[in-house]
């Protein structure tokens, strides 16, 4: 009798796995065709040791209800974060480290992707991607701080610009990376730069509305 129940959930696990797996698979995310909420970014790159190979960015959008939206692992009952990170074209403004690109709050379409309801997306954030050698530098700024016309400006070590990095260097794992090699994000000003300034350069980001 205990093989004969043994087998039969087994038997009904086995049916229950397609299920699950196919209500938690990746949705297809849709773009806004038509956006709205424009905002020209900014990209300033002050005191570089040199020049990138090249200056890149991407936004970063999440569903800010997935509980609503999304259904819930049956295992361990958590709702899977939603996120999409188109890439944005950056242009280099005359012969300065000065680039620009256009970023959109509504980029990212709401949608009832799994029939429990609308997911609403929000834009958490832009990431700009400068690349030198083997480390790129990752200056970011938050979706908040896009939608109040507000600057952002980070410090990086300059030691470290355009190095050539061994893989046993790196901790992070190559699958998390969206490029090889070491991913720096910048730091605040503070006393410690104040007191060594030549050992850092830093960027700007800004953002300035322009709605169509």
């Amino acid at each position: 009798m205990k093989r004969l129940v043994a087998t039969t959930l087994l038997i009904l696990f086995t049916l229950t796995l397609p299920a699950c797996g196919q209500s938690m698979k990746n949705p297809d995310i849709k773009l806004n065709p038509h956006p709205k909420m424009r905002y020209e970014l900014t990209l300033t790159v002050h005191d570089a040791p040199g020049s990138f190979e090249s200056v890149t960015g991407f936004m970063q959008y999440e569903v800010q209800n997935e509980q609503e939206c999304v259904p819930a692992d049956a295992i361990s009952g958590h709702h899977q974060r939603l996120s999409s990170d188109p890439d944005i074209e950056l242009r280099r403004v005359g012969d300065s480290q000065t680039y620009k690109g256009t970023v959109y709050l509504d980029w990212v379409q709401d949608g009832d992707y799994y029939g429990l309801g609308m997911c609403r997306w929000k834009m958490v954030g832009f990431s700009g991607v400068m690349k030198a050698g083997d480390v790129t530098f990752n200056p970011f700024i938050s979706g908040d701080q896009i939608a109040t016309e507000q600057s952002k400006t980070e410090f990086f070590a300059k030691k470290i610009y355009g190095e050539k990095i061994e893989a046993s260097q790196v901790p992070v794992p190559d699958e998390l990376r969206t490029t090889p090699g070491l991913h720096v994000g910048g730091v605040a000003y503070s006393e410690w730069i104040a007191q060594q300034p030549e050992k850092f350069f830093s960027t700007t980001l800004s953002a300035k509305e322009d709605f169509q």
